[in-house]
């Protein structure tokens, strides 16, 4: 598991106030912080087991919400098996229960209600009702939950038939009493996005003298029975087996889709599974110490380096200020990635030296910095002495200054020289274990001698802007004026207004904060400065976040974000090759090579969002035994 916080020395912690949570991972445990919640007990039989897996159903395998919901289990490092009914053989109880007793699924979804498609022939099911006993017989013996990602609504469900069909974008969903327990890491409300159709239905009532077989944890707007509708709710049907019924449509990108997405997961699996989940944000800063240059919104262009018609752009003391003031009022620390030759040249020849250099000498706790090189070369066809010239010299003045660093990170100006021949030497020789990639490039982590690279999030806070202006006409230019569709890029018909730019970044960044991305976000130095184009993005970024979701964001440092990537990817990898159950209010591990296995639901792990989780370190050959946050 990765090492708490705590154990981190002090100058390096990372800020920790109810907001956020800075940690200092190293590959032996991970830590959270919320509320702790139990799971929710079903007492298996003495003699039963469940598999720690999922299945995912579709009819056709074409289905928006198939890959939703396995992108978001992949995401969390949650084995499942997709059975695409349409192409493969009958479904068969040994598929499900291969020995007696010993369940090979945890939780059921399907991607559309009773797995219906429609062919030339009209609408049908999926799976024949021989197939359909063979699934509810399972789900019944072992108290399987079952989760329909998008269903319509009719008395099957326990839902009355829609009084509304269609288009339901920007509609607003508030957990109930019971959503709210079901979701304690949610605020309250989940937004529905552009482009969602959906239908509304209320509940059937209850009959009399009994309690509503139905309970709405997502409810929309009233009905004309008086009951609000329900745009997620569980139903528990006559056979005993549970529904989570979801009506509106979703793929695995929209708000509505990753907001709750791991509350629906946790409810399928009574919240107990292998997998692991947080909500990253880390912002890196490049070029610290370093002017940068200017867009001419006049002629559409970049003047390098010419610093006379255009004035290049360097931060003030003033913009420090303002950084520890915005890191204080969100109780977030960015990282300051910086060049110490930018720092001494500004200092030539100034009684008392560089102002900006000495205020952030005064402040260098409030921030934690990383190695830019010294001068931000291109490293591409640099010889071997250059290179390790370059990164010493920056660990140098990282030392003689004693800012709060760690020598095995590295960002090079650029991501340049990844493919030099001559830096692994160079890595090597000054300790270079974690060095940054562009992730829009390079999303997948590699590695470069010994050291493994970092995907960072590139963003459209553009490093040559140092005022609101700037940006936009940048943008506009990029996107607008000067813009070709193709397979990535999405001309506009009209320029953005800044309001429009703003909620368009933010709504990327939160994307990536939604999904359990640990890979760090990177603007420059110039977005701090000057009108600071960075503070409203990521403004608006937070105050999203926090609408919907409270628990707390977390910020690993630079080579713990690598640590986290490379613990998923060695999972992914491993997983097919390990065994996972619970029985006796124990889980069970056991896997053929040595890995840390993501575990959500049992005593050991650290709390966050009401759950506990963190990661196991598991020899092969070795079996785990974990109790269980509630015996099942």
């Amino acid at each position: 598991m990765f090492a708490p916080s705590h154990v981190t020395p002090a100058p390096l912690q990372r800020l920790l106030t109810p907001a956020s949570r800075r940690l200092m991972l190293t590959l032996a445990a991970a830590l959270g912080a919320a509320v702790g919640a139990t799971t929710d007990a079903h007492a298996l039989a003495a003699n039963q087991q469940l598999d720690l897996k999922v299945l995912v159903m579709a009819a056709t395998g074409s289905e928006p919400s198939l890959d939703a919901w396995t992108s978001a289990l992949a995401r969390e490092g949650i084995p499942y098996d997709t059975f695409v009914a349409n192409t493969a053989d009958p479904l068969a109880a040994t598929a499900l229960e291969p020995v007696a007793n010993q369940g090979k699924y945890q939780a059921v979804v399907l991607a559309t209600g009773d797995l219906a498609y429609c062919d030339a022939t009209g609408c049908k099911s999926a799976l024949a009702a021989d197939e359909w006993t063979v699934l509810n017989a399972y789900q019944a013996k072992f108290g399987v939950r079952r989760v329909i990602a998008y269903a319509w609504p009719n008395p099957a469900y326990g839902l009355n038939y829609p009084f509304q069909s269609g288009d339901i974008s920007n509609a607003t969903g508030k957990l109930t009493a019971a959503g709210v327990a079901a979701f304690p890491y949610l605020v309250g409300t989940v937004p529905y996005d552009v482009g969602t159709w959906g239908y509304y239905a209320e509940p059937l009532p209850a009959a009399a003298g009994t309690a509503s077989p139905f309970t709405t944890l997502v409810a929309g707007p009233v009905g004309p029975g008086g009951a609000a509708a329900s745009l997620a709710g569980v139903f528990k049907r006559a056979d005993g087996i549970e529904e989570l019924v979801i009506t509106a449509s979703s793929n695995a990108y929209q708000s509505h889709h990753m907001i709750p997405i791991h509350g629906f997961i946790s409810w399928a699996t009574r919240g107990v599974q292998l997998g692991f989940y947080r909500h990253y944000f880390t912002m890196h800063i490049d070029d610290v110490f370093l002017p940068d240059d200017r867009w001419d919104v006049d002629d559409n262009v970049t003047y390098e380096d010419d610093g006379a018609t255009n004035p290049l752009i360097r931060m003030v003391p003033s913009d420090v200020d303002r950084a520890i003031g915005w890191q204080k009022k969100h109780g977030l620390q960015m990282d300051f990635v910086f060049n110490g030759g930018g720092s001494e040249e500004a200092a030539k020849g100034k009684k008392g030296g560089d102002p900006l250099s000495n205020k952030l000498f005064a402040n260098k706790w409030h921030f934690y910095w990383i190695n830019h090189t010294f001068s931000h070369p291109n490293l591409d066809t640099l010889s071997l002495a250059v290179l390790h010239d370059e990164i010493k010299k920056n660990h140098l003045f990282a030392h003689k200054h004693c800012l709060p660093s760690n020598h095995s990170e590295l960002v090079t100006g650029e991501h340049s020289g990844l493919n030099n021949p001559n830096l692994p030497a160079a890595l090597k020789a000054n300790q270079i274990t974690w060095i940054a990639a562009d992730n829009s490039k390079q999303p997948k982590p590699y590695k470069i001698g010994a050291a493994t690279t970092i995907p960072r999030h590139p963003s459209n806070l553009y490093y040559n802007v140092g005022t609101i202006a700037e940006q936009l006409d940048e943008y506009n230019y990029i996107y607008f004026e000067n813009c070709t569709n193709s397979a990535t890029t999405t001309c506009f018909t009209a320029p953005a207004t800044w309001q429009q730019y703003v909620d368009s970044e933010a709504n990327i960044m939160l994307r990536h904060v939604l999904t359990n991305d640990a890979r760090p976000h990177y603007i420059h130095q110039g977005n701090l400065a000057e009108d600071g184009t960075a503070y409203p993005v990521m403004d608006a970024l937070l105050a999203k976040f926090k609408q919907y979701v409270k628990a707390p964001i977390v910020q690993p440092y630079f080579r713990d974000s690598g640590s986290l990537l490379q613990a998923h990817s060695a999972w992914a990898a491993a997983s097919t090759q390990a065994t996972a159950y619970y029985t006796g209010g124990q889980i069970y591990i056991k896997s053929a090579v040595s890995v840390y296995v993501p575990v959500t639901g049992h005593w050991q792990g650290g709390l966050y969002g009401g759950q506990r989780s963190g990661w196991v370190w598991l020899p092969a050959g070795a079996t785990k035994v974990l109790q269980v946050q509630n015996k099942f």
